[in-house]
């Protein structure tokens, strides 16, 4: 928008030319005459915020004939608030008028006389111009900042050829890739000195146009250069596995042992970077975790990628691979149930009429331990299973590597060592194999006198 400067008054000229003599000599009026004759008026151009006078003439058919002066604002530029209540009409014979904005404008004139007789309108153009040099924009010297801290731009340096006071519009041209400040993060944006807080490294673009009040300058251009000293952090997506088919459908990926230099707090991102063919494998869990789980479906070559960021920059990507064996290639484990295991035991007998009478051998219990077991090809994991067939011994734990067996009590003779024996099982398993390893328990029972 562009307002008015001081006011520049023109001389006002009004040339009334008539058909008059001397005023003492007396003119014939012609019967012929069919209306006033108007004079052309003359186009011009002037500056905003003068004030224009407009010249006209008319010659009456008549001596004695009144005339009179009609203005019309017939033609004005868009910017323009002006209608025909803008033109002077209190004195027709000396019309001024203050044009409201640049562009060109198209004034009427119509003359009428007392006999009803109206003369054709004539017109006049006046152009009108600024009439103001562009004040200059200077946003001052590009700075150097940090992430966090404010910047500050001074544009005091730009000034108006006229000397005219100047306003002020600094905005933000430009910002580096993951900055999220826009126009509104711009402080002071229409004071001689604006200041902005950067929030990530990079170049910030900041752009100053002033105006005098009519014109606007030419944008003027600095930078806010930002270097960061922060860390850059490390991504660590752990070790590459060879994992066995027996491996869980939903898996653990474990990147905590990325860090950050400067002890910030990290943020993850995992991504799947290629899989088997065919696989439809997904993450089960939340992927911005550090250590989410992953479904697999298809043996086959997984390829993960883990990048972390603090609040300013993101590490470089890591790379991890875990390759699923086929079940095919699934080596069985190996079941161990430990050392067999013995009980002695002696017991009391009596005597009546040369005939003994011995204690019976009672229930005994002892441990067995199958965690030695294990899978040494593939390193799955194992369940465990003991198990007796004739049933007599009572396991305690059948499921666990390490239990207790008891056997039953029974009969014992004086002076003969009975013996009783059984083999327990014990069955290793992984997802697909088995193998079954055999303890052997021994009952001896002595009846003494």
């Amino acid at each position: 928008m562009i307002a008015r400067s001081p006011l520049l008054s023109l001389p006002l000229v009004l040339l009334l030319a008539g058909c008059i003599q001397d005023s003492d000599t007396e003119v014939a009026k012609v019967d012929t005459c069919a209306a006033p004759e108007v004079a052309a008026l003359v186009d011009q151009t002037v500056d905003l915020g003068n004030i224009v006078s407009i010249p006209g003439a008319a010659v009456p058919c008549a001596e004695k004939d009144e005339l009179t002066f009609t203005w019309t604002l017939d033609s004005a530029p868009l910017d323009s608030a002006q209608d025909t209540t803008s033109i002077n009409v209190t004195d027709p014979l000396s019309p001024s008028w203050e044009p409201d904005a640049v562009g060109v404008y198209v004034v009427g004139l119509s003359v009428s006389d007392d006999t009803g007789r109206v003369a054709a309108p004539v017109y006049v153009v006046i152009a009108v111009n600024s009439g103001n040099e562009q004040p200059v924009a200077d946003c001052g010297a590009s700075v150097t900042g940090r992430v966090g801290d404010r910047a500050d731009l001074d544009g005091s340096a730009s000034a108006d050829p006229e000397g005219e006071e100047i306003e002020f519009d600094w905005s933000l041209a430009s910002a580096p890739d993951g900055s999220l400040l826009d126009q509104d993060d711009v402080f002071n944006g229409d004071q001689p000195v604006a200041s902005v807080v950067p929030d990530v490294p990079g170049v910030y673009v900041m752009s100053l146009v002033v105006g005098d009040g009519l014109n606007w300058s030419e944008a003027d251009y600095c930078t806010v250069t930002v270097e960061s000293d922060n860390e850059t952090p490390v991504a660590d997506a752990g070790d590459s596995e060879t994992l066995s088919p027996c491996t869980a459908p939903d898996f653990h990926l474990d990147g905590w042992g990325s860090y950050d230099p400067d002890g910030d707090e990290l943020t993850y991102a995992w991504s799947l970077l290629s899989a088997p063919s065919g696989s439809a494998g997904y993450f089960s869990s939340d992927a911005n975790a550090a250590d989410p789980y992953f479904r697999w479906d298809i043996p086959g070559e997984y390829l993960f990628q883990l990048q972390v960021c603090d609040a300013e920059t993101c590490s470089a990507p890591d790379i991890v691979t875990f390759n699923f064996v086929d079940a095919g290639e699934n080596t069985p484990p190996t079941a161990n149930a430990g050392a067999d295991q013995t009980i002695d035991v002696e017991t009391d007998c009596e005597t009546s009429a040369y005939v003994f009478t011995c204690e019976d051998c009672e229930a005994e219990t002892v441990s067995l331990d199958g965690s030695a077991s294990i899978d040494s090809a593939d390193g799955d994991e194992l369940d465990f299973f003991w198990a007796e067939s004739t049933g007599e011994l009572a396991v305690a734990a059948p499921t666990s590597p390490v239990t207790t067996v008891t056997t039953p009590a029974f009969a014992s003779t004086y002076n003969t060592v009975t013996t009783k024996t059984w083999s327990v099982g014990l069955t290793v398993s992984d997802c697909s194999e088995s193998n079954t390893d055999w303890v052997t328990v021994t009952y001896n029972c002595t009846g003494t006198y």
